[in-house]
């Protein structure tokens, strides 16, 4: 539209001028280095236009002529770049399929075309980790650092290698650098994370995490565990340290963040309770079995109750109450019942409890009831082979590697995963010599069972969060 109206105003105005001109006609005269001109007004201006139209004419073509070379240049080098790119799409193929002599080619084509070295160290690099050839690969990331753009590529890569050889130490600084570079990358975040944990740098895990909020590495919800289990972390070390009252103080606190965090209670309890100060040790397993009631914490609760057996059941009857319907409930009932002799009420949860699923510890209680009940030998003998076939107790279990510790760690001792030991049971894995075929037309609409069959094994998820518990002789946490 703007050009459109442009090119009327031009027309308008130079068919006003035309017009113009041949209403008023006059005569010019021109003399100059002696010729003599005689015309009129209107073929003088005709004169200067067609002069300036030559004069833009000339000065264009002069424009372009002095500027050949650089339009050259820029041919030649986008044809230069266009094979620059070609070989390193073509030695990225060759480092994927393994290929490194071939890659190592293209990495030399890559030079040879592209001026900045960057990709071509970045590929040399890699290919040269690939090859086994470490110490090449170190070269030419640490070549990388001297550019800011490179900065950050180069510590990856050399964050990579002290991974690789087990370098922690330089590993931990690598990626403190890279992550002071990129403080929003998700896998520098993640990396630092877990070399923090294994340092055992809690606060500066702690301040990651603000980080890590930002960078939305974690949901809302893991990044509260996750505080909770580095505030524990602390806890524990002061402990160990002889610091009880910072230890309380941070526990605390961890438990105010993440209510069913049963580490953080059994840490707190039993602390209490190897402080002598039972009151506050039941209060603190009150708490958490409001909210996630375990055997571990229930059997702290038991070890500080005082007096007969009879009072001792109306004290676990209380705790019992701000949770009835929870298979522990059941079963520390059970077990403060079965010693006051209380024979009906001990079987009764038993039974209840074993309503959800059995367990073995469920059958040893039975056992053991019916020895002291009814001096029942042949029967008890029955129970405790049932008991060898039950679902295994659950204990301190990491969820990654399966290794079972004799208390709650923040880091597994075996496979170092952060967060992983819960109380829980392992996986049962029995063979079935005989397994049915599967016939998918009739499994339409039907759940998923408890047990899964899988080449002639069948693997139970025995752990369950509403009915994890914790066999008798195990229950207590030891002191720290």
């Amino acid at each position: 539209m703007i050009r459109l109206l442009t090119f009327v105003l031009i027309t308008t105005a130079l068919v006003f001028c035309t017009v113009w001109f041949a209403n008023n006609p006059g005569n010019m005269t021109i003399v100059w280095l002696g010729y003599r001109f005689d015309g009129s007004i209107g073929m003088v201006a005709l004169g200067l236009l067609a002069l300036t139209a030559v004069l833009v004419l000339v000065w264009r073509g002069w424009t372009m002529i002095a500027n050949s070379p650089g339009w050259v240049g820029r041919l030649l080098g986008s044809r230069r770049r266009k094979k620059g790119q070609q070989a390193l799409t073509m030695g990225l193929l060759e480092l994927a399929s393994g290929d490194v002599r071939q890659a190592l080619k293209h990495t030399r084509a890559v030079d040879r075309y592209l001026e900045d070295d960057t990709l071509t160290r970045l590929l040399t690099a890699q290919a040269a980790e690939l090859d086994g050839d470490n110490e090449a690969a170190k070269r030419q990331f640490e070549a990388m650092l001297e550019k800011p753009d490179s900065a950050f590529f180069g510590l990856r890569g050399l964050l990579q290698l002290a991974l690789k050889s087990d370098d922690r130490a330089a590993a931990l600084d690598y990626a403190e650098r890279a992550h002071r570079l990129r403080p929003r990358n998700p896998a520098v975040i993640v990396t630092l994370f877990d070399l923090l944990l294994t340092s055992k740098r809690w606060d500066r895990a702690l301040s990651l995490l603000v980080d890590a909020q930002k960078a939305s590495v974690f949901g809302e919800q893991e990044l509260t565990h996750r505080r909770a289990l580095l505030i524990t972390a602390k806890a524990e070390d002061a402990i160990a340290s002889g610091e009880n009252a910072e230890a309380i103080k941070l526990l605390r606190k961890a438990l105010n963040a993440a209510g069913d965090f049963t580490g953080a209670a059994v840490l707190l309890a039993g602390l209490y309770r190897d402080l002598k100060q039972d009151g506050k040790a039941r209060e603190a397993v009150m708490q958490s079995w409001r909210v996630a009631p375990s055997a571990a914490v229930g059997a702290i609760y038991r070890e500080t109750l005082t007096g007969d057996p009879l009072a001792k059941v109306k004290s676990v009857e209380k705790l019992v109450a701000t949770n009835p319907d929870h298979i522990e409930s059941q079963i520390v009932l059970a077990e403060a019942a079965l010693e006051a002799d209380l024979w009906g009420i001990a079987r009764h949860n038993i039974e209840k409890a074993m309503a959800t699923k059995a367990e073995a510890r469920h059958y040893r209680l039975l056992a053991d009831l019916e020895l002291r009940e009814n001096q029942d030998g042949a029967k008890a003998r029955d129970l405790l082979i049932k008991a060898s076939h039950a679902n295994t107790d659950p204990d301190w279990r990491c969820g990654a590697c399966g290794t079972e510790t004799d208390r709650w760690v923040v880091s597994c001792p075996s496979c170092h995963s952060f967060g992983s030991v819960e109380w829980r049971a392992p996986l049962r894995v029995h063979h079935n010599d005989a397994p049915k075929p599967r016939d998918d037309t009739q499994t339409a609409g039907v759940t998923t069972p408890a047990a899964i069959e899988q080449d002639g094994a069948i693997i139970e998820h025995s752990n369950d969060d509403a009915t994890a518990t914790k066999p008798t002789e195990k229950g207590t946490q030891p002191a720290v």
